[in-house]
């Protein structure tokens, strides 16, 4: 199972890559076509908001998992290192149980959205639920994630002589 949440994580931060990088284009046409005193497309303005919408929601997941995220640890620097394990398990499970809720109500507006034929009108014409399906699908990986983390955590608390991180992760993906 791990390695399926890998792979789809890896997959969605590529879709978030490859839409970074055509939002920098179209930015950067933009520029230029005012530069030189041609028109700029209307539709890139409209096109760049939902980008990067698509672009949070595709790589957050994939961030956490990878630990690239910023972390504050001015608290739990200073702890012991089974007191830091403990903590981590329950930002972990708190992080898990917030993006479950959020996936929840995401849905809900989404399908909403959806059942109601909400279209949201702008140079393009789109349906919005196509604008906010990213949002509980990136909620529903990052739950995933953190409650990996915390499977994670727990198994490396558990046998405290194992190294945490790779081991402990390797564990979990051989486990499920």
């Amino acid at each position: 199972m791990g390695k399926l949440i890998d792979w789809v994580c890896k997959l969605f931060a590529f879709v978030a890559a490859i839409l970074l990088i055509l939002v920098t284009l179209c930015i950067g046409y933009v520029i230029f076509a005012r530069a030189v005193g041609f028109a700029s497309p209307a539709w890139t303005v409209q096109f760049t908001e939902y980008a990067l919408l698509w672009i949070t929601f595709l790589g957050t997941a994939w961030v956490l998992g990878t630990g690239r995220h910023v972390a504050i640890d001015v608290v739990t620097s200073h702890l012991k290192p089974r007191m830091r394990g403990i903590f981590g398990i329950l930002h972990s499970l708190v992080g898990c149980g917030v993006c479950g809720v959020l996936c929840w109500y995401g849905l809900v507006t989404t399908g909403g959205m959806y059942q109601r034929g909400v279209t949201d009108v702008q140079v393009v014409d789109v349906a919005k639920y196509q604008v906010l399906l990213v949002i509980p699908l990136g909620f529903f990986l990052l739950a995933l994630q953190f409650f990996r983390q915390a499977v994670i955590g727990f198994h490396s608390i558990k046998s405290p002589g194992q190294i945490q991180g790779e081991t402990a992760r390797e564990d979990f993906d051989a486990s499920s």
